[in-house]
């Protein structure tokens, strides 16, 4: 469950920090007692990371890529079709 939170409700410091990240990509980790405990990145990167482990955790994907890499270690050529097929 995800909690939501108006940026309008938040210290300046705090949207200045939101503001860099969404503008520029900078991260912010925040600590306690020395040891990152949460990272601020943007939604949009968050979504690409999101997506990423979504691809990893496709093994029917991960089956296409495997065959692709195997075709071009052979120096065999393919079209992009013939990875999907049956």
């Amino acid at each position: 469950m995800e909690k939501r939170v108006n940026l309008l409700d938040l210290p300046p410091d705090v949207r200045q920090l939101v503001a860099e990240c969404e503008l520029t990509g900078k991260k912010t980790v925040f600590e306690r007692n020395g040891r990152a405990v949460v990272i601020l990145v943007s939604y949009d990167e968050y979504l690409a990371l999101r997506e990423t482990i979504d691809i990893a955790n496709d093994a029917e994907l991960r089956a296409f890529v495997t065959k692709a890499e195997d075709e071009v270690k052979r120096g065999a050529m393919m079209l992009p079709e013939d990875l999907f097929e049956g």
